[in-house]
């Protein structure tokens, strides 16, 4: 239960996001690391609270779904929390996935 509170108090303090959204993304990345997969039916068991494995199974699809990261602030906060000084150099992989018959780009987002 520490690292839960310590990874929501570090989100807290370099996110502005609000503190559901951090909770959720810190059990989220927590799941993550302790079940070293991501399938979410796995996942959605362990996590901790009051909820039925099934409300947290649809959690994660509508967030996975629905939430648009923001990988600027994202960025950001990495840089920030590893302590790496700039000037920086973006390197982008163009990898392309193979989803049934459709080739599918993945393309980072474009910031002005």
């Amino acid at each position: 239960m520490t690292y839960i509170r310590s990874l929501e108090r570090t989100l807290l303090d370099n996110l502005p996001w609000n503190k559901a959204r951090i909770k959720f993304v810190a059990r989220f990345l927590l799941a993550l690391y302790t079940m070293r997969m991501v399938n979410l039916s796995i996942m959605a068991t362990t996590f901790s609270g009051q909820a039925k494995e099934e409300s947290n199974y649809k959690r994660l699809q509508r967030f996975l779904g629905e939430f648009e990261m923001p990988y600027a602030e994202l960025a950001l906060f990495i840089v920030k929390l590893l302590g790496v000084a700039g000037p920086y150099t973006l390197a982008l992989d163009r990898t392309n996935w193979k989803i049934g018959a459709v080739d599918r780009v993945l393309a980072a987002p474009r910031y002005r």
